[in-house]
């Protein structure tokens, strides 16, 4: 019986330093994944995001700009012809009141 305890343990000791191989090689092999993936974040991703990030800017300030010079033509346009505009928003007045008919929706229940 001594014998086969003896082989049980020698057993159990060759399986739990195989598991200690296996969990030290899983680990090298994460270790060494880990390393790829953050030197390819370096490489890659990290200036492909520079780059979006500055095409974004490049977009927003152009539209900003485009914005604001369509926003002083309309205003300059306004000052040389202030009449006009007037008119024209007392027109559009005039109409929206005219679609929404003759009933007031500030007091329902008077008739």
């Amino acid at each position: 019986m001594s014998q086969l305890g003896n082989d049980i343990r020698n057993v159990r000791d060759e399986a739990s330093a195989a598991g200690g191989r296996l969990a030290d090689d899983a680990r090298a092999e994460l270790a060494r994944l880990r390393s790829q993936v953050e030197r390819l974040m370096e490489e890659r991703v990290t200036p492909a995001l520079g780059q979006a990030a500055e095409t974004v800017e490049d977009y927003s300030r152009r539209a900003r700009h485009s914005i604001e010079d369509n926003a002083n033509a309309v205003a300059e346009t306004v000052r040389q012809q202030p009449l006009l505009y007037v008119a024209a928003a007392a027109f559009g007045g005039y109409i929206v009141g005219r679609l929404m008919g003759t009933r007031t929706y500030v007091y329902p229940d008077r008739k």
